[in-house]
């Protein structure tokens, strides 16, 4: 597992227009590029902040998903979420 492309993507996310577009509209097409292994792949499509957590992303970074409403991830559940108070999906 590399943490590193799940990184890179929370940064894009803030970072770069196009693919913070692309994401919303497609985010299985944009995250496709991105070297995920299978985990990490279903935990940021089910907005599991809190398994993201414990795989080494920063919370400053995960802050993305409820900023940009993603994966289901919403200013509401994050903080239940990233503390595994509420189950994703």
């Amino acid at each position: 597992m590399s943490i590193y492309a799940v990184s890179k993507i929370f940064y894009m996310l803030e970072n770069d227009a196009s693919f913070r577009e692309r994401i919303k509209s497609n985010p299985m097409d944009a995250i496709e590029e991105f070297a995920l292994s299978p985990e990490e792949r279903e935990a940021l499509t089910s907005g599991d902040v809190e398994a993201l957590f414990k795989m080494g992303v920063h919370a400053f970074l995960l802050n993305g998903l409820s900023r940009h409403q993603l994966f289901g991830v919403n200013r509401d559940n994050y903080f239940p979420r990233i503390r595994g108070q509420e189950s994703p999906r």
